[in-house]
């Protein structure tokens, strides 16, 4: 009985020392984790935390999927030598130095690289630097070498991978694709569409290095991990029309030294900018493209802005081509300001047609006074002003499209004169960037009809459209079809007869409008400075492409708009007109007629489509993938996705070489070519884990 009681007390204690015990740590658990949780919290996340990873940032393409804007891949490798087995490092060290001392270029010789290895191990390092920067390559390739190859936890190897943008056409249209820059706004394409270019951001756990130190590792492998990546932009710049305004504006503008230049060409249809350069002297009197001054730069169009007037004029009703005005030899005055014409032309009564093709500042100004400079005709003016799409902005994808600046009678009551409407006639007393400017052309161009200006076409995710921007129209007509009409007869007039008539082609028939504008007409003492400009489509009877050229303060005795932007106009107008008849003549050269359907084949879906259209042959569009099988069916060609998955190996049998090579390079392949024709065979297997191998393509 005793013995019973005995072990009683005993179990009794235990228990008690159990619920002691289990009380303490209750209490300790609640204080750490309620009275002192923030504090723990903190010292935890000082030296592990969930850090942001960006994902690879998407390409920005021409409308022909050329790259204008990629992140090539870059590595940084670390090395943890307290993961590696004694004998690992022992036996692999020497091979190991070699092989680093070869990646480098010999820069370190084998016996500093051991030298560095050993006393790396011998001082504990977890985070010695193996590279600072190297390529996708060059990082496959490490990868493989001795203790690497065994990984992140047997052979120490610590990857972080970064980023660097960069533009394969270098400085073509380069402010408008824009700049993705860190700690800094980020402009053009690059700044508008950044979320959608951008991605998902995830974050992964890391590690910090040491406590003197603020870098982190990955506490897993970071290159494993899934690859994600931001949508692609594909724009509305053509390559082969963008290098010939880039090096046309480029050499005139070198030619003149004007302080700088824009060119802005524009699909009259639609209203898609094909191309658009931008040059700003330095201070070296070299020429870079620093700002979008085709966009963004607000100045007075002068008499390229006559086409307003004479439209306004023209769609009132106040005026036709015929209608007569007196230039008065090319000098009058409104109230206390004397107005003059660029020349002492002797001339008369004339035309407005005539007056126009002389880009006569008295003629434009004296019909536009007579008209419009009454109360209610002001505003009836600035509302015409307004009615043509030049009064607000035009909505392109670029942010920093300035609001134009065009007075109004009673808004702007404090800064209206009596002057002021003969002088907004001809371009002063107002501002707007040359793609307004152009815009309105355009417009004249496409019978009326105000189209949107844009530079994106489509947003692409895994070669799928995701987002597909159409051609939209801001207002259907702008004026009737006869003032249209009067006023295309009027741009045509000035080559065939007035100041452009030194621009007549025989490739090609331009119609426009010559602009020459004093900047510092305020300052009489000053030496004069004048921006020349020129602006029209082509070809004039039916117009394909409208366009801009302005040239900002160019040097020497040619300012005018006809001598110092007329030329390159010119030259620019007739190379994409040359450049479409050497493709038609291309295409007719190569074309095989046959009553026979293709084969099955694989490729980009605009090429086939283009080839049926052009033979004649019908299809059914199945698919709004880039990539796609076309297979015949009857009498039609089915077009269908072509599924390319970015983790493993694709099937590029039936594909062109420059399809293949184009696919694979993309996904991180070295690609070798055997043979020319279709590829027909491929080392890797379809679906195959894509790891960025080699692979050989054999072609029939």
């Amino acid at each position: 009985m005793d013995r019973k009681k005995e072990l009683l007390v005993r179990m009794y204690l235990v228990m008690l020392a159990f619920i002691i015990l289990s009380v303490v740590i209750i209490a300790r658990v609640a204080k750490v984790s309620i009275v002192e949780g923030d504090k723990w919290r903190a010292k935890g996340n000082v030296n592990v935390k969930l850090k942001p990873v960006y994902a690879e940032r998407g390409n920005i393409y021409s409308e022909e999927y050329n790259l204008l804007a990629t992140s090539l891949k870059f590595f940084e490798i670390h090395m943890d030598l307290t993961v590696v087995k004694e004998k690992t490092f022992i036996d692999n060290v020497d091979s190991l130095a070699y092989c680093l001392s070869k990646l480098e270029g010999g820069k370190k010789s084998t016996a500093v690289w051991k030298d560095d290895l050993f006393r790396a191990r011998r001082d504990k390092k977890r985070y010695f630097r193996i590279a600072r920067k190297i390529t996708i390559d060059q990082y496959n390739e490490l990868k493989k070498f001795p203790i690497f190859r065994k990984g992140r936890f047997g052979g120490g190897l610590i990857t972080e991978k970064f980023e660097r943008r960069t533009k394969p056409f270098k400085s073509f249209a380069s402010r408008t694709i824009g700049e993705d820059r860190k700690n800094a706004t980020k402009i053009g394409l690059e700044g508008y569409f950044d979320k959608t270019l951008s991605g998902e951001t995830h974050e992964v756990l890391m590690k910090k290095v040491s406590a003197v130190s603020d870098e982190w590792i990955p506490v897993y492998d970071m290159s494993e991990m899934e690859q994600r990546k931001g949508d692609d932009l594909v724009t509305t710049i053509n390559i082969a029309i963008q290098d010939i305004v880039h090096h046309e504006v480029l050499k005139r503008t070198v030619e003149l030294k004007a302080k700088s230049a824009t060119a802005i060409v524009m699909e009259v249809e639609t209203g898609a900018i094909k191309a658009i350069s931008n040059f700003r002297m330095q201070a070296d009197s070299s020429y870079a493209e620093i700002y979008n001054d085709g966009i963004g730069q607000l100045s007075e169009p002068g008499s390229t802005f006559k086409l307003a007037s004479a439209l306004a004029l023209m769609d009132d009703g106040y005026c036709d081509l015929n209608s007569m005005v007196d230039l008065q030899k090319g000098k009058t005055r409104f109230y206390d300001k004397e107005m003059f014409d660029s020349d002492w032309h002797g001339l008369e009564m004339v035309t407005l047609q005539k007056a126009f093709e002389k880009s006569s500042n008295v003629g434009i100004a004296k019909l536009t006074h007579q008209f419009y400079n009454n109360k209610e005709g002001q505003k009836k003016y600035v509302q015409k002003l307004a009615d043509f799409g030049l009064t607000e902005k035009l909505g392109v994808e670029i942010s920093g499209e300035p609001q134009p600046f065009v007075k109004h009678p009673v808004k702007d009551k404090a800064k209206w004169y009596g002057t002021t409407i003969p002088w907004m006639s001809h371009g002063y007393e107002l501002m707007i960037t040359p793609l307004q400017m152009l815009s309105l052309y355009n417009t004249v161009a496409n019978d009326g009809t105000l189209m949107k200006p844009y530079l994106v076409s489509d947003i692409v995710t895994d070669d799928e459209v995701v987002k597909h921007f159409e051609p939209r129209v801001l207002k259907s007509k702008i004026a009737n079809a006869k003032a249209i009409n009067a006023a295309k007869t009027l741009l045509d007039g000035v080559v065939q007869n007035g100041t452009g008539k030194k621009l007549q082609s025989d490739i090609v028939r331009i119609a426009g409008k010559t602009g020459t504008t004093r900047t510092n007409y305020a300052r009489k003492n000053e030496k004069k400075r004048y921006n020349a400009s020129f602006a029209g489509y082509f070809p004039a009877d039916n117009p394909k492409y409208s366009m801009i050229v302005v040239m900002y303060e160019p040097q020497g005795n040619i300012y005018y708009g006809a001598s110092a932007a007329g030329p390159a106009f010119k030259k620019i107008a007739e190379r994409i007109t040359a450049l479409g008849i050497n493709m038609k003549e291309r295409r007719g050269a190569d074309m095989i007629v046959s009553n026979d359907m293709p084969n099955s084949n694989a490729g980009f879906k605009d090429d086939f489509k283009n080839v049926f259209e052009y033979v004649g042959i019908n299809y059914n569009n199945k698919s709004r993938s880039r990539w796609v099988e076309v297979d015949p069916f009857e009498l039609n060609m089915n077009i269908e996705k072509k599924k390319i998955n970015k983790t493993s190996v694709p099937d590029v049998r039936g594909m062109g070489a420059r399809d293949a090579v184009y696919v694979l390079e993309n996904l991180g392949m070295a690609v070798d070519i055997v043979g020319v024709g279709k590829v027909v065979k491929q080392t890797i297997k379809p679906g195959t884990k894509l790891n960025s191998q080699d692979v050989t393509i054999y072609l029939n």
